[in-house]
């Protein structure tokens, strides 16, 4: 599809606005990855969940720290306007604000903060990028959490399929290259694992295949709405024939 197109860009949106996520991910993942970090962080600390999304992400880790504050930022305001409906008259309002600003935009002067908390959204700018445009906003020896697609398999063992449908992404690599990123941008890696197959499906590509259904029915053969759709389509195929070659990986680090 094309991105720099509005009306592309606005249903590819619309493919997505709604669902319970907006990548591989789960609840229970979140926690685990929670887990590794945890008893590094002090009593109430400020986290900084960087490219939100609609925040399903931000109530999992709101309720297993009850003492956080967090800050949601994400670059599309209608992500945020589905998280502030998800907190209001919850048991977590008043502790979870959100901002809308690019996940680079530095945080306002006096806003250092416990740790950085980023899934499905790294990739936009690259680990590496990423992780030092985040140096600033934290606190010495603050904490990063991600997730990162990566390749489980050598190149030579890619489908070409698989390798033409990742090529927008010209900095995925491996694991050990993530854990490499991380080195180079000055923090210590603390643990990593790999999602569960049923994190790509149960929040995911399941109710996105629903919603792909409902916009076909809704635009039919309309020009601007077979790029996103068939761009959503083909990533769902990649997984459900490839689930063996990539993955995203959850990686904890701290700042040194």
């Amino acid at each position: 599809m094309d991105f720099s197109d509005p009306n592309q860009r606005r249903i590819f949106f619309e493919a997505h606005e709604g669902l319970p996520r907006q990548s591989a991910g789960s609840h229970a993942s979140t926690l685990k990855a929670l887990d590794l970090v945890v008893e590094l962080l002090p009593a109430a600390p400020l986290i900084v969940d960087m490219a939100c999304g609609p925040g399903s992400s931000v109530l999992p880790l709101a309720r297993a720290l009850p003492d956080a504050r967090i800050l949601a930022v994400d670059l599309y305001q209608p992500f945020l306007d589905e998280l502030e409906l998800r907190i209001s008259g919850s048991d977590v309002k008043g502790r979870v604000s959100a901002r809308c600003a690019n996940m680079m935009t530095p945080l306002a002067e006096g806003d250092a903060v416990d740790m950085v908390w980023c899934e499905g959204g790294i990739y936009n700018v690259g680990v590496e990028a990423g992780l030092e445009g985040w140096r600033s906003a934290l606190k010495p020896n603050g904490l990063v959490v991600f997730n990162e697609p990566i390749w489980l398999v050598s190149e030579e063992e890619r489908a070409e399929e698989l390798r033409a449908f990742w090529q927008a992404y010209s900095g995925m690599t491996d694991g050990k290259g993530v854990e490499r990123a991380i080195a180079n941008a000055g923090y210590q890696l603390l643990g990593w694992f790999d999602h569960p197959e049923e994190d790509w499906w149960n929040e995911y590509y399941t109710p996105m295949e629903t919603r792909l259904a409902q916009l076909e029915r809704k635009y039919g053969d309309l020009p601007a709405a077979v790029g996103p759709i068939a761009h959503s389509r083909a990533e769902i195929g990649m997984r459900r024939q490839h689930p063996a070659s990539y993955n995203y990986r959850f990686f904890a680090a701290k700042l040194i």
